[in-house]
């Protein structure tokens, strides 16, 4: 009876650890499941058909905002507004104040806002190019890195970011902004929609009048099917109005 009894013992031993090993098994197949699903809902999203480029830029040759800001989904448009500019203000208000007549430098903000739907955020690197047209001609800003010199990802709401520009070797008594072209590198997609360039006569450090502007609604997916060097882009067209005098 007594071994009887230590094979009832053994027996319900090993059918307790089969039980064990079969949960955690399933527990493991929906995990894998569930992240397939993710990766599948995800998937490959551009129809831009600029994926993949690679773009000629150095970091040497990039450049990085002077102040960045992020405004959650809970924050309006117009409070995000509000809080930057009394932010640029205070930050343009301790920059050394020019003498001359004309410029030697300009500063803009550059805006984007990404919705809070499933998989529309991203922490891939995103940059832009932005094309000015001046007094002394036209001219091409650097690459203006937005995200990963600030290690931060674009999750939902408004990104706000200043940026300074000059025309290498040269003054201007003017400046407008024409177009700019958004990039995002790797396959993390990102959908963005909206995407603003702002230049006032309150972000300049000598006495300005005029307003020149672009509001754009890209409405669509970056995104790219190779992870290292691939970047998807968007081209806003030339809508840049108006024009900033110094």
């Amino acid at each position: 009876m007594k071994n009887f009894g230590n094979l009832k013992t053994m027996a319900s031993l090993i059918i307790g650890v089969f039980f064990i090993v079969s949960c955690e098994k399933s527990d493991v197949e929906i995990e894998t499941n569930q992240i397939l699903e993710t990766e599948k809902e995800e998937g490959f999203k551009s129809k831009t058909g600029n994926d993949g480029e690679a773009l000629n830029n150095t970091k040497e040759e990039s450049v990085l905002p002077v102040m960045k800001m992020h405004f959650g989904k809970d924050v309006s448009k117009e409070e995000a507004m509000r809080k930057f500019d009394a932010a640029v203000k205070t930050y343009i208000s301790k920059q050394p104040v020019q003498t001359k007549a004309f410029s030697t430098e300009w500063y803009y903000k550059v805006w984007t806002f990404t919705g809070t739907q499933s998989n529309n955020d991203t922490d891939g690197d995103v940059g832009t190019y932005v094309r000015f047209t001046t007094s002394a001609g036209a001219y091409t800003s650097n690459f203006n890195w937005m995200d990963e010199f600030w290690d931060d990802d674009f999750e939902g709401g408004w990104d706000a970011f200043l940026f300074k520009s000059s025309f290498p070797g040269r003054a201007v008594e003017w400046v407008e902004v024409d177009n700019a072209t958004l990039y995002l590198e790797g396959t993390d997609g990102w959908f963005v929609t909206d995407f603003v360039i702002q230049m006032a006569p309150d972000y300049q450090t000598l006495p300005a009048t005029g307003f020149s502007s672009f509001w754009a609604h890209p409405n669509v997916w970056l995104d790219n099917s190779c992870s290292n060097s691939c970047w998807d882009s968007y081209y806003t067209g030339n809508i840049g109005t108006g024009r900033l005098n110094f």
